[in-house]
């Protein structure tokens, strides 16, 4: 007798179970989701470098594939000040801002290299934001650093902007005719 309570109770607790998955079953579903992603592509340049006053000074501009761009300035004077024009591209399909730059290469005078003083101007601002030596600006330099506008910093999806860049030179006595190059980098982040 003790058996068959045991048979029953046993036969009982795996017929539960078998409700309990059917139960499960019952209220179980699922569904496939077949979801597309896409993502954005990145690719900030400087487009080109073009000379805007030399101030009878002579500044050479160029680009190679391996450094990138290049700017040589040379028969300059004390007090001289001469200007370029900067054209960064977002080629991508993301936003993006500006994120740093660095001068990466200087070569000439190291007088030179303290004497001349790099100045960055917002598009449309007659007041640079940014300015250093060249000498300074081979540390890297963030721009949020300096407090630009973040308008001035934003380039859309396949925009363009042009900087004006001022580069002058303070009063020097020696050297200031020697030629100085440098070269410089820019980088940009997702907006």
């Amino acid at each position: 007798m003790k058996g068959t309570k045991i048979g029953v109770l046993f036969l009982v607790s795996i017929m539960a179970l078998a409700g309990l998955g059917v139960s499960y079953a019952a209220w179980t579903d699922y569904d496939d989701i077949d979801v597309s992603v896409t993502t954005g592509t990145f690719d900030f340049q400087i487009n080109a470098i073009s000379v805007v006053d030399a101030d009878s000074a002579t500044i050479t501009t160029g680009w190679d594939s391996t450094t990138g761009w290049w700017v040589t300035v040379s028969n300059t004077y004390p007090g001289w000040k001469g200007y370029i024009n900067v054209e960064h591209k977002n080629f991508g399909s993301v936003p993006l801002k500006f994120y740093s730059f660095q001068v990466v290469s200087l070569s000439g005078a190291w007088d030179l290299k303290n004497a001349y003083t790099l100045s960055f101007y917002p598009p449309g601002d007659t007041n640079p934001n940014i300015w250093g030596t060249l000498q300074q600006f081979t540390t890297i330099q963030y721009y949020e650093g300096w407090g630009v506008p973040a308008a001035a910093i934003t380039l859309p999806a396949g925009g363009t902007q042009t900087s004006l860049v001022s580069l002058e030179l303070g009063d020097i006595t020696d050297n200031y005719n020697s030629p100085v190059t440098f070269i410089f980098r820019q980088t940009a982040i997702q907006a």
